[in-house]
């Protein structure tokens, strides 16, 4: 105690401390800011099972076993359909039609006015008995026959029509007044093959 007695603080000594404590201290800040970045929480800090994964940025924390696979939800309503797509590009024509269409126009006389794949056509025999000569064999083929022509327009009767016999390009048309008397008049005959 005695040594105590005998010594007495200077103002030199009490400032000398004052700054040697000031400048222990900015040291053990400033290591204590290098060792432990800023907003940083050490294990010291932090209770067990309380962070969650939202708590840490991506990839700090390595990702844990994936779990099993949870049961299909219901499915939801369906949308609203949307707009039609453009349309594609033509497909290519189709093949021709197997059926053919041939036609006479004839006057009362058997001569022949207008046509398409006929040959000739004439008047045979007794008053209304035509032949009509087509381009191809018409023996298959469906005849269709009526009464009239380009300049004599709609005629009364009746009108009947058939293959020729022994000519296979041949069709024989009869034309009747409403009586059913032969008698010569204008028809008009279509075959179809």
């Amino acid at each position: 105690m005695r040594i105590l007695r005998h010594f007495r603080l200077s103002p030199g000594l009490v400032v000398a401390s004052l700054a040697l404590l000031v400048a222990l201290g900015g040291t053990s800040i400033a290591a204590v800011t290098v060792l432990a970045p800023r907003n940083s929480v050490g294990s010291a800090q932090v209770i067990d099972n309380s962070l969650l994964r939202r708590d840490f940025r991506v990839g700090q924390i390595p990702a844990g076993p994936r779990g099993r696979t949870g049961a299909r939800g219901p499915a939801g309503p369906a949308g609203s359909a949307g707009p039609a797509g453009p349309a594609g590009p033509a497909g290519p024509a189709g093949p021709a039609g197997a059926a053919t269409a041939l036609w006479a126009s004839v006057d009362a006389t058997g001569t022949l006015v207008r046509n398409k794949g006929v040959v000739s056509s004439l008047k045979i025999g007794a008053a209304g008995d035509y032949q009509v000569i087509f381009s191809q064999d018409v023996t298959n083929c469906v005849y269709q026959a009526t009464l009239g022509g380009p300049t004599t327009g709609l005629s009364l009767g009746q009108i009947t029509a058939g293959q020729r016999n022994a000519i296979p390009a041949g069709v024989r048309v009869l034309t009747q007044d409403s009586a059913g008397t032969l008698g010569d008049r204008a028809f008009f005959l279509a075959v179809f093959c």
